[in-house]
């Protein structure tokens, strides 16, 4: 699922770096990188992104979570958010690129 959704960022124009499988690679990631923005699941082998998330907002990245989950069950402080409930399809991942850089284009 992480290969499919590099080529569709990329397909939108993006460059991706990663995908990592485990919380300890994401945050590795993105310490040793220039973000614009991330694309989260929300659980990566048992362990939830939160704490990324929360690291990489205050940085002023752009972050999307990618869940399986009900996007109800994230903290509230997610609420804004975007967020690409799976299965998701080019047209999902490109919605949610637009809503995490509304801002930024």
């Amino acid at each position: 699922m992480a290969l499919d959704l590099s080529m569709m960022v990329e397909e939108l124009g993006g460059a991706v770096i990663g995908p990592a499988g485990r919380l300890d690679e994401g945050v590795a990631l993105a310490e040793s990188n220039k973000l614009d923005g991330a694309i989260l699941d929300v659980n990566l082998d048992g362990a939830n992104t939160y704490f990324l998330a929360d690291g990489l907002l205050a940085a002023d990245v752009a972050v999307i979570f990618a869940t399986g989950y009900d996007v109800k069950m994230l903290p509230e402080r997610f609420a804004l958010t975007p967020k690409l409930s799976k299965p998701f399809s080019a047209v999902t991942v490109e919605k949610a690129l637009r809503e995490a850089f509304s801002d930024r284009l």
